[in-house]
């Protein structure tokens, strides 16, 4: 569920402050940034979850644990812009997307390996409400916790105003 509720928080609430000056971007828009992002992410869910006959990952917690640091970075990117370019960012957002992948897809192929057959139709069902309510829950954060626009707020407090621009 960890890794989801950072994945998911980072989509929905921090990714559409991750944003730059224009003239150092490949955009003309900063309307165009979001779909950026969420079309690299969904490469990198894709490129992780083919990759199950090449890569098997028994240990799951550690991919919740760099998601969440992935979460911190992204955060204090849209701080502190400590990434000198949006190049950097992207590179980011693809890793986001593959470490989501690969818990899912791990996920579900150590159950179907590993559980004995009478418990893995519960185990199954167990991964997918892991999934969901950590993507209910980065959701219920991101709104109620107001963290788009208190990330937004920010910016335009220290004269970066673009995400008033979208």
């Amino acid at each position: 569920m960890l890794v989801y509720f950072a994945e998911y928080l980072i989509n929905q609430s921090v990714a559409p402050t991750l944003l730059f000056p224009l003239n150092k971007t490949p955009f003309t828009e900063y309307r165009s940034f979001y779909p950026t992002y969420a079309t690299i992410y969904q490469l990198g869910v894709f490129t992780s979850r083919s990759s199950l006959p090449f890569i098997r990952v028994p240990y799951l917690y550690t991919m919740g644990s760099l998601q969440c640091l992935n979460l911190a970075l992204l955060i204090f990117q849209a701080l502190y812009m400590i990434f000198p370019n949006i190049y950097i960012v992207f590179a980011f957002i693809f890793w986001v997307g593959v470490l989501g992948g690969l818990v899912y897809v791990n996920a579900y192929a150590n159950v179907a390996d590993d559980m004995p057959e009478k418990e893995r139709e519960f185990a199954l069902g167990a991964v997918s409400v892991s999934d969901s309510a950590g993507i209910l829950l980065s959701a219920l954060v991101g709104v109620v916790g107001g963290v788009e626009e208190g990330l937004c707020a920010w910016q335009v407090g220290r004269g970066k105003d673009w995400c008033r621009k979208l």
